[in-house]
């Protein structure tokens, strides 16, 4: 077994394993993570083969591992200890938090390097089934997201406590974007593959739902057509109340975990996570 950096060549394979371990992710996001912060991005190889993978993408003062993920054939064989290892070791001296959402099945497994239980995330599917609601022009309009850099660099911060824009902007700048803001919230969705839409980073202030249902109508209507994916912490009440209303339906639950000094995230915020 190899442990050495991500390429750009394993993206296709990386896809691949991704389907297999069960994670929605698209080539462009990998790239990307791959451009920002390619020293943060471990490979498994086993006779020159990829078989398993971990990645983190960095910010102002945290960073976030993403897509820990090996191949079923080399589960439970210490593989996937020794790749996290290598990461932990790299990330550890220079962030002051660290955070990742993982399967409920592995949660004791970050226990023991340290990460605490901070809130479930489901993973809430639409496939169409929208109750009625009035949608036109003007509607649009209001969504027309034209201070859409001003509201992420002032509302993620307040969510994050950090500045996390350089990858944001990034992230959100793809050629199927749909931006919308509202004067207390964001939100962005995107295609990530043919038949799939993923839904965020979504963030709207504490006491504005009426700005988020007017985002939830805009993309249903815009959206509708694909299946639409979102990730939300499930301890934010308000969000909960409001995919089930529009007939969003829970699919799998995953654990928001983190450890170091500062993992004060205001899920309350968060209406979806980035992907």
């Amino acid at each position: 077994m190899f442990i050495g950096w991500l390429k750009f060549a394993d993206v296709a394979n990386l896809v691949t394993i991704a389907e297999e371990a069960g994670w929605l992710v698209d080539g462009y996001h990998l790239k990307l993570m791959l451009m920002h912060s390619p020293h943060l991005c471990y490979g498994a190889y086993f006779d020159g083969q990829l078989v398993g993978a971990v990645l983190a993408i960095e910010f102002e003062r945290s960073a976030q591992i993403k897509y820990f993920m090996m191949k079923p054939t080399y589960q439970r064989q210490g593989f996937g200890k020794r790749l996290f290892e290598t990461l932990l070791g790299a990330l550890r001296p220079q962030y002051e938090s660290l955070y990742i959402h993982v399967n409920p099945s592995l949660v004791g497994f970050f226990e023991r390097y340290g990460f605490v239980r901070k809130c479930d995330v489901g993973r809430f599917l639409n496939v169409g089934k929208v109750p009625p609601f009035n949608f036109t022009n003007a509607h649009a309009k209001e969504l027309d997201g034209g201070n859409f850099e001003q509201a992420i660099s002032k509302i993620d911060f307040e969510t994050f406590g950090e500045n996390r824009l350089t990858f944001l902007h990034d992230e959100m700048e793809r050629t199927s974007s749909l931006k919308f803001t509202q004067p207390n919230g964001f939100q962005h969705s995107s295609v990530v593959n043919a038949r799939s839409v993923y839904l965020g980073p979504w963030q709207v202030r504490e006491g504005f739902d009426e700005e988020a249902e007017k985002m939830m109508r805009g993309v249903l209507y815009f959206r509708g057509l694909k299946k639409v994916y979102a990730d939300i912490p499930l301890c934010n009440e308000r969000a909960l109340h409001l995919y089930k209303a529009y007939h969003f339906e829970k699919k799998a639950t995953f654990v928001h975990m983190c450890t170091g000094l500062t993992c004060n995230v205001k899920f309350e915020n968060i209406f979806a996570f980035s992907l």
